[in-house]
C-alpha cells in the first residue's frame, strides 16, 4: 500500500500533477475512519492519489467511492492505477463532466471531497448538497491557496447560512470542512 503511494506521489511530483499533501492525506484517512465512512463521491481524481488514499480507508469497513474525472487521459490511467492497487472493486471511476453527471446521481453520500476545477467549485457544492445525508461531511481543498478563484463559493455560504471551517493543514493551503450532525 505504501509502495504504490509513494510511487504515486511521486510521479504527481515529477509530472506537476496537483495532489493533496501527505499531510492532508493522512488528516483525511483519519477522519474517513473516525466518521465510519460508508459511501464517499470525489470530484476530480487527478492522478489517483487521493483516491487510492480513501479507498484503503474504506476498502477495510467495506465502503465505497465514487470519484468522478473529466480527463479522459487522467481517468484511464486512475483505471491500471486502481486495479494496480487492489482497490478498483470498490470505486466507481467515472469520466465525465461532474456538472454533468451529478445531477444523473441518485444514491446518497455521507462524505464529499471537492477537488475539481476550482472556479466550479460552488457549483459542485450546489449540486451534491442534496446528496449528501444525515452525518455528512462535505470537504472543499485548496480553499485557502486558490481563494481567489472560489469567490462565489463564499458569497453561497454566506447566502444561504452554512457554516464551515477552514482548517490550514498544510503550511500554503487549508480545506474547509462542512458537516451536518
Amino acid at each position: 500500500m505504501e509502495k504504490i503511494l509513494k510511487e504515486l506521489k511521486k510521479f504527481g511530483i515529477k509530472n506537476d500533477i496537483p495532489n493533496i499533501s501527505e499531510t492532508n492525506a493522512k488528516f483525511l484517512r483519519d477522519l474517513i475512519r473516525i466518521k465510519k465512512v460508508e459511501n464517499l463521491l470525489e470530484i476530480g481524481t487527478a492522478n489517483w492519489y487521493s483516491t487510492i488514499n480513501f479507498a484503503f480507508e474504506l476498502k477495510k469497513t467495506w465502503g465505497k467511492l465514487t470519484t468522478i474525472e473529466f480527463s479522459a487521459r487522467s481517468y484511464g490511467m486512475a483505471i491500471e492505477n486502481f486495479k494496480e492497487a487492489w482497490v478498483d472493486d470498490i470505486i466507481n471511476a467515472v469520466n465525465a463532466n461532474a456538472l454533468d453527471y451529478i445531477p444523473k446521481i441518485k444514491e446518497k453520500f455521507d462524505f464529499v471531497f471537492i477537488d475539481g476545477m476550482k472556479r466550479r467549485t460552488k457549483d459542485f457544492l450546489e449540486l451534491t448538497w442534496d446528496k449528501v445525508e444525515k452525518d455528512w461531511i462535505i470537504i472543499i481543498d485548496d480553499v485557502i491557496k486558490f481563494s481567489e478563484k472560489m469567490v462565489w463559493l463564499n458569497d453561497f455560504l454566506e447566502k444561504n447560512n452554512i457554516k464551515h471551517n477552514i482548517i490550514p493543514i498544510d503550511v500554503d493551503d487549508g480545506i474547509m470542512m462542512i458537516m451536518k450532525d
